[in-house]
């Protein structure tokens, strides 16, 4: 019997712009500014150094390894709010955590660090017990079956009474199917089909209803 419902952040509760933009635009121009390059330049500077680091390095989520890497005159929080303006909920968002709050604990469960999580779920924190960032709170770069079983523990639940929700096949749906717990794949892009396959959280809320 599913009691607790898990859900990624970004692609699932948000859309990726505001990351988008803090990565791809805030750090380049800052450093642009800095170094005295044009945009372009030091957009394709700063992006050949995140891939010398890579997605399998915590460095590469680290906000502030990063403003320390390239000299920038600016602290984490102050970055994040020059594109504040940018988080967007997608629309279904709020409707489908009130319909899933009656009957769930809600908790999010993202490879976002801590200070994304934090400023992307301004206002709709209230429906959440708890979040979980897998790079910061488990030191994992990305959500494997660990860190799900790690949520498990924390919320004092046996895999089979979570369920995950997300955007992402491998980290949402497989690795959460690996750790025990129940999983729906998010797919927004229409890419994918089969039972556990929801093109939005709504689709997700009926299903749930359906067969839970």
């Amino acid at each position: 019997m599913i009691r607790v419902i898990s859900l990624d952040m970004d692609g699932t509760l948000v859309k990726s712009r505001f990351v988008d933009k803090v990565w791809m635009e805030g750090i380049p121009s800052l450093y642009a500014e800095k170094a005295g390059l044009d945009y372009p330049a030091a957009k394709e500077y700063v992006i050949g150094e995140y891939t010398k680091i890579g997605s399998d390095h915590l460095e590469w989520y680290d906000l502030k390894y990063w403003i320390d890497k390239f000299g920038l005159s600016i602290s984490k929080g102050e970055l994040l709010e020059l594109y504040e303006d940018e988080i967007e909920v997608y629309p279904e968002v709020r409707e489908a955590l009130d319909l899933l709050a009656e009957n769930y604990e809600l908790v999010v469960t993202s490879n976002a660090a801590r200070e994304f999580i934090d400023i992307e779920l301004d206002g709709l924190q209230d429906y959440f017990r708890e979040t979980f960032s897998a790079t910061t709170d488990f030191r994992e770069v990305k959500k494997s079956p660990l860190v799900y079983g790690a949520v498990c523990a924390h919320m004092k639940a046996k895999p089979i009474e979570v369920l995950h929700i997300g955007d992402h096949y491998s980290y949402d749906y497989e690795s959460a199917l690996d750790a025990g717990l129940d999983a729906l794949f998010l797919d927004r892009k229409g890419e994918r089909c089969g039972r556990e396959v929801v093109g939005d959280l709504r689709e997700a809320v009926e299903l749930i209803d359906g067969f839970m």
